[in-house]
C-alpha cells in the first residue's frame, strides 16, 4: 500500500464529498479511489467514513485522521513548491458572483490560462454562498461578510460600497428622496438574498453609524442585474453593490441617477476565500494572486480608477498577501 497516495485520495474524498468527484479531481477511476480508502481503513484498523447512498460523513477517528492528513500533505506541498517550483496543474473549481460575467474577468482569465497551460478551471457563477467543502469548490469570491466562526481564510481584493439609484423617469413622477424618511414613501425594488430567501435590507451611513432600511415595494427579484434593469425601466428605486458594472454604465449614461449619496454605506469587502483546514494548494495560491492583481489594476472595470487611498491599501494587501483568518 502506498500510504501517502491513500492519504491524498482520502483527503480529496472528504473535501469533494464524493468518491466520484474525488476520482474526477484526481483523474483516476472511481474503483481506485474506493480501493485506496479501503486499504487505508484496513491499515489503520478504523473506519474513517460513514457511507450512505446519499452522503459521506467522517467518523470521529476519520475527523482526527483527516486533520493529520491535511497538516502532513500541506507541509509536503509547501516543501515541494519551495524546492521545485513545479508547474501548477489539475482542475481548479472556483465560485464567483454572477456579475463577473460582465466584468473583464474572462478576458483576463485567458491570459491566466495561457500562463498555466496544465491547469483547467471550472467557474461556477452564482450569488449564493456555496459550501466550499461539501460542493467541492477550491475557492470562492464573495462580497458577503465572513462569520467570525467560519472555517475560512479570506484575502481582501477590493473595497465595495452601496449605490442607491433610480431612473430620471421615476424621479420625475415621484420626486427625489432627500433622506431615509422620504425614501420610506417610495417604491423600492427588493433583492431576494439567495442565502436566506428573504429580502435583503438596505444599508446606509447616518451620522457615522450604519443603519439598516427595510425596503418596501411591489417588485422583488433574485439578481442585482434584474434589479438594475427594473430601476432603469422606471419601476422604482434600487440599491446595489457599487461599483456594479451595469449600474456604473447606466449612471455614466444618465439612464440612472445616484440618490442619497451623503448616506452611502460601505459593504463587506470583496474577498477570495478558501477553507482554513486545507493546505493552500499552488493552484489556489496562483489564482488568488491573479485576482488580487486584476482588482488592483482595474477595480471592477477598466474605465474607472480606484481612489488613491483604496489603491494604496489594496496594493499593500496584494504585496503582502495579507489574509484574515476567521476560525472557530
Amino acid at each position: 500500500m502506498d500510504q501517502l497516495y491513500c492519504m491524498r485520495v482520502f483527503t480529496r474524498v472528504v473535501e469533494q464529498g464524493s468518491f466520484a468527484r474525488a476520482a474526477d479531481d484526481l483523474a483516476v477511476s472511481r474503483a481506485s479511489v474506493t480501493t485506496a480508502v479501503a486499504q487505508l481503513e484496513q491499515h489503520l484498523g478504523s473506519r474513517l467514513l460513514h457511507r450512505t447512498t446519499r452522503r459521506l460523513s467522517l467518523t470521529d477517528e476519520g475527523q482526527r485522521y483527516y486533520a493529520s492528513c491535511v497538516r502532513i500533505l500541506g507541509e509536503l506541498a509547501e516543501a515541494d513548491d519551495e524546492l521545485s517550483r513545479r508547474t501548477v496543474r489539475g482542475l481548479l473549481r472556483v465560485s464567483v458572483p454572477q456579475s463577473f460575467a460582465r466584468l473583464p474577468f474572462f478576458p483576463a482569465l485567458e491570459a491566466f490560462l495561457r500562463q498555466h497551460p496544465d491547469l483547467s478551471v471550472e467557474v461556477v457563477l452564482t450569488d449564493r454562498a456555496v459550501n466550499l467543502v461539501e460542493e467541492g469548490i477550491d475557492c470562492a469570491v464573495r462580497g458577503a461578510a465572513i462569520p467570525g466562526d467560519s472555517l475560512l481564510v479570506a484575502r481582501q481584493l477590493t473595497p465595495v460600497n452601496r449605490a442607491t439609484c433610480a431612473s430620471p423617469a421615476y424621479l420625475n413622477r415621484h420626486g427625489t428622496p432627500a433622506d431615509l424618511l422620504a425614501l420610506a414613501g417610495h417604491d423600492c425594488i427588493r433583492f431576494i438574498s439567495p442565502a436566506t430567501g428573504r429580502p435583503a435590507p438596505w444599508t446606509f451611513s447616518v451620522a457615522g453609524e450604519s443603519q439598516e432600511f427595510v425596503p418596501a415595494g411591489r417588485l422583488a427579484v433574485t439578481s442585482y442585474e434584474a434589479a438594475a434593469a427594473a430601476a432603469e425601466a422606471g419601476i422604482g428605486i434600487v440599491q446595489v453593490p457599487e461599483p456594479e458594472p451595469l449600474v456604473y454604465r447606466e449612471l455614466r449614461a444618465g439612464r440612472l441617477q445616484p440618490l442619497l449619496e451623503d448616506f452611502t454605506a460601505h459593504m463587506p469587502p470583496l474577498c477570495v476565500v478558501y477553507p482554513a483546514n486545507r493546505y493552500l494548494a499552488a493552484k489556489v495560491r496562483v489564482f488568488a494572486d491573479f485576482l488580487a492583481t486584476e482588482f488592483l489594476a482595474r477595480g471592477w472595470w477598466p474605465e474607472t480608477a480606484q481612489a488613491p487611498e483604496c489603491r494604496s491599501a489594496a496594493g499593500e494587501s496584494a504585496k503582502s498577501g495579507t489574509t484574515v483568518e476567521q476560525q472557530a
